[in-house]
C-alpha cells in the first residue's frame, strides 16, 4: 500500500530559484490526511511529516543547495554535474529506496495543490494502477493573447478520473516504484538535450504492460513564461517533437547512430509527415478557418525529422 511515507517525490532543478522556492512552499503545505504517518493530522509543517523530497541540482555550480536546505531540511539534496535532463531524472531515480512503493515527478516551476498527493496516492490504491497521472493548469498572464486561445497548443487536461489511454509526462505522475527499483526501468540520457526522455520512458512501460490512469482531481498549476507566448517558440516545439520521434526510431533499432538505411526510413516518414502537414494547413486557409498548432504541427515535426535524418542536432536542454 502506498502513504506519504513510501512515496518520493522528485524534482530536478536548473536555475529556477524563484519557481522552485513556490513548489517548495506547496509541498511544505501538502495536507497528508490518511496518508500521512500514523497518528498524524497531515497539518504540521515539522520536518517528520513533510512528503519524502529528492532534489536534483543540475546546475554546474550546484546553485539550488542552499535554498532546498534551507526552506526544506529534510530532502535529499543530490548535485548532479551532468548536463542533460535525462541524466538529472535518473540520479533522481537512482536514489529512491529500495522499499519505495511509489515514485511522483513534478517540474520545478509548478505547484502542488495542498491536496496533491493525497489525492495522487488515495488514487493509486484504490486503482491499482502503475501509473497515476494528473492535469497541469496553465496560466498564460492576465491578458493571453488571443491567437494563443485558438491556437490548440493548449494541452487537454479535461480527461475523467478512471483508466487513461495516453502516455504519462513527468510534468504530474506517480509512479509504482518496482518499475525503478526492480524492474530497473531509466529515462534513456540519448534525450538529455532535446526532451521527450519522458515520452520514451513511459512509452516503454506502456509496451510492456503497464496500466495508465487519470487523476482530474491531482492538480498542480504552472505560469507560462513570457518568452513561451509567441509562434516562433511553438515553431520551435514541433520540430523539437520531429527530433524527438527520429531519436526514438534511433534507440528503438538499439543504435547510437543511424545506418544509412535508418536515415532514408527517417527522412520518409519526414516527407510524409511534412505533406501531410502542408495539405491540413491549405484546407484550413481554404476554409478561411485559423490555422491551428494541431494542423502544422505535422509540418514542423517533418522538417524535425528531415534535419535529424541530414544529421543535425537539437539540443534545447544544451549547455
Amino acid at each position: 500500500m502506498i502513504t506519504a511515507a513510501n512515496a518520493y517525490i522528485c524534482v530536478c532543478t536548473y536555475r529556477r530559484p524563484g519557481p522552485l522556492a513556490e513548489l517548495l512552499a506547496s509541498l511544505r503545505a501538502q495536507d497528508l490526511g490518511a496518508s500521512g504517518p500514523p497518528g498524524d493530522s497531515g497539518q504540521s509543517t515539522g520536518a517528520a511529516q513533510l512528503p519524502q523530497l529528492i532534489v536534483v541540482d543540475n546546475s554546474p555550480e550546484g546553485d539550488a543547495e542552499a535554498q532546498v536546505r534551507g526552506r526544506y531540511p529534510s530532502a535529499h539534496y543530490i548535485h548532479e554535474p551532468r548536463p542533460g535532463i535525462a541524466a538529472a531524472r535518473n540520479a533522481a531515480v537512482q536514489a529512491v529506496p529500495t522499499d519505495a512503493e511509489a515514485v511522483l515527478f513534478l517540474d520545478d516551476d509548478e505547484r502542488a495543490a495542498p491536496d496533491w498527493l493525497r489525492t495522487m496516492i488515495d488514487c493509486a490504491n484504490e486503482s491499482g494502477a502503475d501509473t497515476v497521472s494528473g492535469p497541469v493548469i496553465t496560466h498564460f498572464g492576465e491578458d493571453p493573447p488571443a491567437w494563443l486561445q485558438s491556437s490548440g497548443f493548449i494541452r487537454r487536461i479535461d480527461f475523467p478520473t478512471g483508466p487513461w489511454g495516453l502516455r504519462a509526462a513527468t510534468n504530474n505522475v506517480l509512479v509504482r516504484a518496482h518499475w525503478f527499483t526492480r524492474l530497473g526501468f531509466r529515462f534513456d540520457e540519448a534525450f538529455s538535450f532535446i526532451g521527450g526522455e519522458d515520452s520514451d520512458l513511459f512509452g516503454r512501460m506502456q509496451a510492456a504492460g503497464a496500466r495508465s490512469w487519470w487523476c482530474a482531481e491531482a492538480q498542480v498549476e504552472e505560469d507560462l513564461p513570457a518568452e513561451r507566448l509567441s509562434p516562433a517558440w511553438m515553431r520551435q516545439r514541433g520540430i523539437r517533437a520531429g527530433h524527438v520521434r527520429a531519436t526514438k526510431l534511433i534507440r528503438r533499432a538499439q543504435l547510437e547512430h543511424p545506418t544509412p538505411a535508418l536515415r532514408l526510413r527517417i527522412a520518409a516518414e519526414g516527407v510524409v509527415r511534412l505533406g501531410y502537414g502542408a495539405t491540413r494547413t491549405a484546407a484550413r486557409r481554404l476554409k478561411r478557418a485559423p490555422v491551428r498548432y494541431v494542423d502544422s504541427v505535422y509540418h514542423r515535426e517533418g522538417w524535425g525529422m528531415l534535419q535529424a535524418a541530414a544529421g543535425r542536432r537539437y539540443e534545447e536542454y544544451g549547455r
